[in-house]
């Protein structure tokens, strides 16, 4: 009911349209509305898991708050930061129970004519650290070509009054999932080294007249598994619905032997009023976003990949690029 009620805000009059983007929307520049030097914006946003899968129970919920902030430096330099807070967990993990960082970044973007690049280190969604590449080439104005590579390890950073929680690290060299588990530590700070290379690439597609946007990309993802993924979106004016499906193999714990299996579902990424505090340079604000996905499989291992920005979703591409959304205001 939850789902059906946040995917139903897209079809509302009024808040998105049925025949897509205006053309205000539509035509706005390339590189209008990019911050100037020394702004800092302040910002919180909501995540929302939920989960039916415990036979135990009936519900697994989790609700958090995520404060953030953004400070431009200019020149395509960006510093960032957020916090995750817990408000409700009722069935998650005892690590989501504790106050911790979930991003602290710095970005550089790149542009070289019709190659445009975008690098970022440091912490980064997902509990992971490391260095972050990506690109984006428009060969057209319905095609654009698209990778990212990354080198990661685990970290952990929280603060608990216990001292007591769960860490997100590798445990066996065996069980490919384990980057994933969890165990024990009486410390609220602690990285593993350098561990994971990702490198996923893709292509997308533009059909302007329908605001909609075909993707199809694969790769090797944050648990060491293989997997493609294809994607149909459509874009409306304050937010964005998907479908996709997954083929991806893992390999099965302890063997030599891939599994291959099945996913899919849908995605929303529904655009949050942008009504600023602002003073001079400085603004608050809410989150640019709120998104949701849906996965039939309830699979939270596989094709994992981290984020680098704090408000990071699918309607919004990570390199700023005067094509397909890109070219719509944020």
């Amino acid at each position: 009911m939850l789902i059906l009620l946040l995917s139903a805000v897209c079809i509302i009059p009024g808040w998105a349209q049925q025949d897509g983007l205006s053309d205000e929307v539509r035509g706005t520049r390339y590189g209008e509305g990019v911050p100037e030097a020394g702004t800092v914006e302040v910002f919180t946003g909501a995540t929302l898991r939920y989960g039916d899968t415990n036979f135990k129970r009936l519900y697994n919920v989790l609700f958090s708050l995520t404060p953030g902030v953004k400070w431009h430096l200019g020149h395509d330099w960006m510093v960032s930061g957020q916090l995750t807070v817990p408000i409700v967990n009722d069935g998650y993990q005892n690590k989501d129970d504790v106050v911790r960082l979930t991003n602290a970044t710095v970005a550089k973007q790149l542009h070289f004519g019709n190659q445009h690049f975008k690098v970022t280190g440091g912490l980064f969604g997902y509990d992971r650290y490391g260095l972050d590449v990506r690109w984006m080439y428009p060969v057209t104005s319905w095609l654009l070509v698209r990778a990212q590579a990354g080198y990661t390890g685990a970290y952990r950073l929280a603060a608990s009054e216990a001292g007591d929680w769960e860490y997100f690290g590798k445990v066996s060299e065996n069980d490919p999932r384990s980057i994933y588990d969890y165990y024990h530590v009486a410390k609220t700070a602690d990285f593993h080294g350098l561990d994971v290379l990702t490198a996923i690439g893709g292509v997308n597609v533009w059909l302007a007249p329908w605001d909609t946007e075909f993707r199809l990309s694969g790769g090797r993802y944050l648990n060491e598994d293989y997997g493609v993924e294809g994607e149909v979106m459509r874009h409306f004016r304050n937010c964005t619905v998907s479908l996709y499906a997954q083929l991806h193999k893992r390999q099965q714990s302890g063997v030599a032997d891939y599994v291959t299996r099945e996913a899919g579902g849908f995605r929303v990424v529904m655009l949050l009023p942008q009504n600023k505090l602002k003073s001079g340079k400085f603004s608050a604000r809410l989150a640019s976003n709120f998104r949701l996905t849906y996965n039939a499989q309830a699979d939270s291992y596989s094709m994992r990949n981290y984020t680098t920005d704090p408000e990071e979703n699918e309607r919004h591409y990570p390199v700023r690029v005067a094509w397909g959304t890109g070219l719509l205001a944020k």
